[in-house]
């Protein structure tokens, strides 16, 4: 979470970001702006986490600042850290632009913090991890090879000293421009959205999950500088486990390029909000995966909660991040994170799938691929 006191001279009010446009509609009234400014701007005069200090007596883009806090809501303890080392640190070539530091948020293996160097198991085992992403269940428990790894990486010389460690940057990692300082990449994170819109205007794209407030879906525009929803493309990127009745309704904005109406038909249709949506591809895989594995869980306001190790917990989202709740997650914690990765990896392949429609055959198949009309 980041917490803000941002100004409009004479006026200030604190806000948490991430947060609702209602909110931040709101907050844009308390220091004289209009609630309804499309791309609102505001001097930021104090900050929390400090690492972000470099943006106070800046004026700042309160959209993108909110983009930036729903990023961090859903790091875990480790990526957070992560993150806040990169910025503790003026050698890390980041810089100080607001673009940049989103950017880092998708950059993260590029810099591996370590924070005890005597044990270089546990240092070799977290650069390992950070770098590739996944480990061997033969690699995972390989103390020797990962002490190795370990020596190697404290053995460069080229670690920084930050608050949260020695930190590392992992040179052979690119440091990839997902941001490009305008439009937003995709980020789900809304539990009860029922599909995701992309939006295209000149060579741009936005993506919306809805049902959403309408100030979303405008701000969007706004960003792509279109004037008229009718001069965009519109494709359903993305719809959750729902009835091939419904999956029709959505992709006829497609055509009609209605969004504002599908947003209407989805916030108050009984078959979409009222009743209790199916559980996702995701969370039923997951689900498979922790029973094999013979973790404990159950649910809470949308989210997995699983038993780690001796009464430690951890919170796995919808989106396939996972967060410690407790100290001393041990070892464990690490096997469900890559897990979730892994399988949030290709929950989405299929959940990005359109549907398979063939001479009868029934059930929501989702067609994967397709070559010279082979499927």
């Amino acid at each position: 979470m980041i917490k803000a006191t941002i100004q409009n001279s004479p006026y200030c009010t604190e806000i948490c970001f991430y947060c609702s446009e209602a909110e931040l509609s709101k907050k844009l009234g308390e220091i004289g702006m209009n609630p309804e400014h499309l791309a609102p701007m505001a001097t930021v005069i104090e900050i929390e986490p400090a690492e972000l200090s470099m943006f106070e007596d800046c004026d700042v883009s309160l959209d993108a600042l909110n983009y930036l806090g729903k990023h961090m809501d859903g790091m875990d303890k480790e990526e957070r850290n992560q993150f806040l080392a990169v910025l503790s640190s003026g050698e890390t070539g980041i810089g100080s632009s607001l673009k940049n530091i989103i950017n880092l948020t998708y950059n993260l293996a590029r810099f591996t913090p370590i924070e005890d160097t005597d044990d270089l198991e546990s240092a070799g085992r977290t650069h390992m991890l950070n770098v590739r992403g996944y480990l061997s269940e033969s690699e995972y428990n390989n103390g020797e090879w990962l002490a190795e790894q370990g020596m190697k990486l404290l053995e460069s010389g080229s670690g920084i000293d930050t608050d949260y460690g020695k930190l590392y940057i992992n040179k052979e990692i690119p440091f990839d421009k997902v941001f490009n300082g305008t439009t937003f990449p995709v980020y789900y994170c809304e539990m009860n959205s029922v599909a995701e819109i992309a939006i295209e205007y000149d060579k741009f794209t936005e993506f919306v999950e809805m049902p959403c407030e309408d100030m979303v879906i405008k701000k969007a525009l706004c960003r792509l500088g279109a004037n008229d929803i009718l001069d965009c493309k519109i494709e359903v990127d993305l719809s959750r486990d729902i009835s091939n009745e419904w999956w029709e309704k959505i992709c006829e904005v497609e055509k009609t390029k209605d969004i504002f109406g599908l947003n209407e038909l989805l916030k108050t249709e009984d078959v979409c909000i009222k009743r209790e949506l199916p559980k996702s591809v995701f969370y039923r895989e997951m689900s498979k995966w922790l029973k094999k594995n013979e973790f404990d869980f159950f649910e809470k306001d949308g989210c997995m909660i699983v038993s780690v190790y001796d009464g430690a917990e951890a919170k796995i989202y919808n989106n396939g991040t996972i967060a410690a709740l407790t100290e001393n997650v041990g070892d464990e914690y690490h096997d469900i994170l890559q897990a979730a990765r892994n399988v949030y990896e290709y929950c989405s392949v299929y959940e990005k799938a359109a549907p398979l429609k063939a001479e009868n055959l029934s059930g929501n198949y989702r067609c994967l691929s397709e070559f010279n009309g082979t499927v």
